[in-house]
């Protein structure tokens, strides 16, 4: 899946993405541990693919958050009930959105 495809997906494409290749590279996983599959490479070329995929997602929540912050929309009072009403990736901390809004602000 080359990059350009990656940026033409919606947001549940890519989040429905992310959860299939996850699941694909935990089966490969598996199966490779069991027996040897005849290319290892797949393992590799999946995990990338996931790493993609999960950049492209962290950049548009990125995107979101700043464009919510110079709209006065959002700031740390509000922060985390933004958070759980957008159902943000548990990865998203609280400290990190707090973080990235102090930056906006300067």
């Amino acid at each position: 899946m080359k990059n350009e495809e990656i940026k033409n997906l919606s947001l549940e494409d890519l989040k429905t993405k992310i959860t299939t290749e996850s699941k694909a590279l935990q089966s490969l996983k598996f199966a490779h541990s069991v027996s040897p599959i005849e290319n290892p490479k797949v393992i590799l070329v999946t995990r990338r693919l996931i790493a993609r995929l999960q950049t492209e997602l962290s950049a548009r929540n990125h995107g979101e958050l700043k464009s919510l912050v110079e709209a006065g929309d959002l700031n740390s009072g509000n922060a985390r009930d933004y958070m759980q009403a957008a159902n943000f990736p548990a990865g998203v901390k609280l400290s990190k959105v707090k973080k990235a809004l102090s930056n906006f602000s300067k």
